[in-house]
């Protein structure tokens, strides 16, 4: 019997949920985790370690939530597919953030 998928946290919830090259042949999904762990890494330039601990995952859970979420989008750049971000096993707090994290997009901060 497979485990359950643990609920991931997301503390940011994108303002644009569609992303359309100037000639798109196509469509391909991100679910909000995969958008959440290229965030972490890639633009708060955070270690592996420490982003899998606020997505609230295991590390190698975050490692292949992050591979997954870079060949996404090197698959669409490269083949000027439309980015769909929708889905995923995620939880993103509606009012007050609570995670203990000074994030650079976090909206609580602004």
């Amino acid at each position: 019997m497979a485990r359950q998928t643990k609920i991931r946290r997301v503390c940011v919830n994108p303002n644009s949920r569609i992303f359309i090259p100037q000639e798109g042949r196509g469509f391909i999904d991100m679910s909000l985790e995969e958008l959440e762990a290229i965030r972490l890494c890639d633009m708060e330039e955070l270690g592996q370690d420490e982003a899998a601990q606020r997505m609230g995952v295991s590390r190698g859970t975050f490692q292949r939530i992050l591979y997954s979420a870079r060949k996404t989008t090197a698959t669409a750049l490269c083949n000027s597919l439309v980015i769909l971000i929708r889905g995923g096993n995620y939880e993103n707090p509606e009012s007050d953030c609570p995670c203990p994290y000074a994030c650079t997009t976090c909206p609580q901060e602004k």
